[in-house]
């Protein structure tokens, strides 16, 4: 019998959403679990469709219904039902699962949903924090050949990288993340251009101790960087109109620093780049202080 896992949880910006859907994506390659995932639509085109069928829906076994997701008034149908309650009591055949937003859904208690002994054909998420380590950790490949970035995506990093490789022989990326940190956590990730400055400089002496040759970096922010603050260093600055973009650029660094996010965890994640996340304070005096996350 074909199952289904549908997602809605409309949480965060695309890194938080890749979290999801990469998680959710490697579980159902590894369960032969059919996949929609209604947050994940608005950023399905920043990635390159598969046979013509785009990212947000991943199918493992056919499907009559899966020829009827072409149809923009089924995604609306779909939309409403997953977030009423009673239109969901209604359905006998669906499973929920919801998670508050700092609560996450584990791998086991989605296996569980899988074997359980009633009829369920679906189990709808309603949480974003899905973490999936075993399947991730086994399909890797598989979602990284999935969530292949659009072709402007991919030919603007393209351009951006080769033209690093040509002065460098080892590009840091610098994720500098201020927009929501001013006012997240009471700003204990929001750092002044005058920090990032700093650590570009740490981590400038620390790659030539190593001995990496030429270092350059490549500076992308969701905010405008005061560029006068880095005049006198190798920085380049990325596609502040294109976060996919960035994000691919990021991703095909050598090394990578940055305050904590999913965007950063992703980067290090799909693009193997070990990465160091800042702290307000931090010293950067070795490579062991990089790590490529293992989870995304």
């Amino acid at each position: 019998m074909t199952k289904w896992l549908v997602i809605q949880r409309d949480f965060g910006q695309l890194g938080n959403r890749l979290h999801t859907h990469a998680n959710a994506l490697a579980w159902c390659i590894e369960n032969e679990v059919n996949l929609i995932n209604l947050s994940f639509k608005k950023y399905a085109p920043f990635f390159s469709s598969r046979k013509g069928r785009s990212v947000e829906i991943f199918l493992a076994r056919k499907s009559k219904l899966a020829n009827l997701l072409r149809y923009e008034c089924l995604w609306g149908i779909l939309g409403i039902v997953s977030r009423s309650d009673k239109w969901l009591n209604r359905l006998t055949k669906m499973m929920i699962r919801e998670k508050k937003d700092c609560e996450f859904l584990s791998e086991p208690e989605l296996n569980q949903s899988l074997k359980s002994e009633n009829k369920a054909k679906a189990v709808l998420v309603r949480a974003w924090d899905l973490r999936c380590p075993d399947s991730l950790k086994k399909q890797k490949e598989r979602v990284r050949e999935i969530l292949i970035p659009n072709e402007k995506a991919k030919g603007t990093a393209h351009e951006i990288i080769s033209q690093l490789r040509e002065r460098f022989d080892c590009v840091v990326g610098v994720h500098a993340r201020r927009g929501d940190y001013k006012e997240y956590l009471e700003g204990i990730h929001f750092h002044a251009w005058d920090s990032y400055r700093d650590w570009i400089i740490q981590t400038k002496k620390l790659m030539e101790r190593e001995r990496k040759g030429r270092v350059g970096f490549l500076l992308c922010s969701d905010d405008n960087p005061d560029r006068s603050k880095f005049n006198d260093l190798p920085v380049s600055f990325g596609n502040s109109n294109s976060v996919m973009s960035d994000l691919h650029s990021l991703s095909s660094c050598d090394y990578n620093i940055g305050p904590p996010s999913s965007f950063g965890t992703w980067l290090s994640w799909y693009g193997n780049v070990p990465r160091l996340c800042l702290q307000k304070e931090l010293e950067i005096h070795s490579l062991e202080q990089f790590m490529v996350s293992k989870t995304c």
